[in-house]
């Protein structure tokens, strides 16, 4: 399931770094640890984006100007989620670098019936290689039209236990669109900082459209979990192409949680 997290701004103008995943990051493993249940301690399956609100950008990253903030929070374990929910609304605020921000409500996105091929955006970047200390091995550029790109996604999905039973799948990036990105010398991969216990890295991750061919499980399981690697950092949040993000949406969370 995918919820979206909804905070009132308390402060109109405060600042984000553009790329403020390790924040969330950070808030999130705290709400685990505060809600106090063992199972969920060092659990990793689960994904959520960037702020979402109206901004502007200056050289000390993202002015948020909207009276509400939202951050889309996703997991295939309900329980999981509902405990982050109770003990996040047991907050007054929330402090985020420099943004403060009060929680208000959740909204539910719908489920979706996946089709065999599906195609998707990129919501956070898509993280492929497993950086190394004083090394830019995680820095390494694959092209995503390339059989390395699609190999590694598969290496980072044996990671995960669960997908045993969910077979393989095609991968089929949006070459039209990485072409027209590349002719204008735009870019669609950049180096973002990653940090695990503490230690700073850098990998490069990777924003554009494609189309996956897979089983409907699987599906599921990419869009609550995410795809790539660090998805319980932040990365690799997936959206549907066809879709209007913030459209699905239906009251979950507004002073107790529904059954």
């Amino acid at each position: 399931m995918r919820v979206r997290l909804i905070f009132k701004n308390k402060e109109k103008g405060a600042t984000v770094p553009f790329h403020h995943q390790y924040y969330l990051f950070r808030f999130f493993k705290g709400l685990i640890k505060k809600c106090g249940r063992d199972e969920f301690f060092n659990f990793k399956h689960y994904n959520f984006s960037g702020l979402k609100g109206q901004t502007t950008v200056s050289k000390s990253g993202l002015h948020f100007y909207s009276s509400k903030i939202t951050v889309v929070f996703s997991c295939s374990n309900k329980d999981f989620i509902d405990s982050i929910i109770e003990v996040l609304f047991s907050l007054p605020e929330v402090k985020l670098n420099g943004l403060s921000i009060i929680p208000h409500a959740v909204e539910l996105e719908n489920e979706i019936e996946f089709q065999e091929e599906t195609k998707y955006i990129c919501i956070s970047p898509i993280i492929l290689l497993t950086p190394e200390f004083s090394s830019d091995s995680g820095k390494k550029f694959i092209h995503p039209d390339s059989n390395d790109f699609a190999d590694q996604l598969r290496t980072a999905l044996l990671e995960k236990n669960e997908l045993n039973d969910f077979g393989g799948f095609e991968f089929y990036p949006d070459s039209s669109y990485l072409k027209k990105l590349e002719d204008r010398g735009k870019k669609y991969s950049r180096v973002y900082p990653i940090f695990d216990q503490d230690i700073p890295y850098e990998v490069r991750g990777y924003t554009f459209p494609f189309t996956l061919k897979a089983s409907p499980a699987l599906h599921q399981f990419l869009f609550e979990n995410g795809l790539g690697l660090f998805n319980d950092k932040g990365f690799g949040m997936l959206d549907l192409a066809e879709v209007t993000p913030g459209s699905q949406t239906v009251p979950y969370f507004t002073g107790q949680l529904e059954n």
